[in-house]
């Protein structure tokens, strides 16, 4: 999940708080809610003495420089799957913002580890497999689900996450014998990026929620419809029901 500071605004986390408590059950879409609680708690337990610690520690002994490096050679890696997604959405703009992403960032960038395209004003789409299903059709998730380790999600973009990790390039690169150690510690690193980069807004949403399951649960689902959205014609009676901007960016 791309969930720092300056991502959200302030004024966000009363209006999730406020979503939640007025989002009605059905809205929600949450009949595993017992299990998908059981789980999100297993993930905090896990966040809070080990993953926090480790993404703070991180985050202070790691210059900037060095993560953002890291940052933008992962994003490098993810655009194969991306560049998929938006040919198999028919979002040729996306696909040729993609391409030319790739080529920059690969030639100008060190393979990768600048991110020269969007200092070029290249954009950066992001299209996922997700959203692929939800453009041929598949436009309600189905139930909420609350994945170990990985989060919240539902079962439309829990069967993209595994269709765009299959789409990984270096997996099938490296996926025997000991190149196998580079793979696990390559998503490792992501992952510890990734949740470097949010930390003061999942701390600010846990201490200001009166329910940071239901707060968590809000900010994926209204963050996935507005990511839908962008391959799906809608109407302006829809977009003022996601007039918030939830969009996850790394730094």
């Amino acid at each position: 999940m791309s969930i720092g500071s300056g991502i959200f605004k302030i004024a966000l986390m009363a209006s999730l708080v406020t979503g939640c408590a007025s989002m009605s059950p059905e809205a929600e879409n949450d009949p595993l809610e017992p299990m998908n609680r059981g789980i999100f708690e297993f993930n905090d337990v896990m966040d809070t003495y080990l993953l926090h610690p480790i993404a703070t520690g991180y985050r202070d002994v790691v210059p900037e420089f060095v993560r953002n490096s890291v940052g933008n050679f992962f994003s490098t890696l993810n655009q194969p799957a991306h560049f998929m997604n938006a040919i198999l959405q028919g979002q040729l703009k996306d696909a040729a913002s993609i391409l030319g992403r790739t080529s920059v960032n690969l030639t100008f960038g060190f393979f990768g580890l600048f991110d020269v395209a969007s200092e070029a004003g290249i954009p950066n789409p992001e299209n996922d497999f997700g959203q692929t299903l939800a453009k041929w059709g598949w436009h309600e998730g189905g139930p909420f689900l609350m994945l170990p380790f990985l989060g919240p999600s539902n079962v439309r973009d829990t069967i993209g996450l595994g269709v765009d990790a299959a789409a990984d390039p270096v997996y099938w690169r490296l996926r025997h014998g000991d190149e196998r150690v580079l793979i696990y510690s390559g998503y490792a690193l992501n992952s510890l990026q990734k949740r470097a980069n949010i930390l003061e807004l999942t701390d600010n949403l846990k201490s200001s929620s009166t329910d940071y399951y239901a707060a968590m649960r809000t900010m994926y689902k209204q963050n996935r419809k507005k990511k839908i959205n962008q391959v799906l014609p809608i109407s302006d009676e829809q977009s003022n029901d996601y007039e918030f901007d939830f969009e996850i960016e790394d730094e």
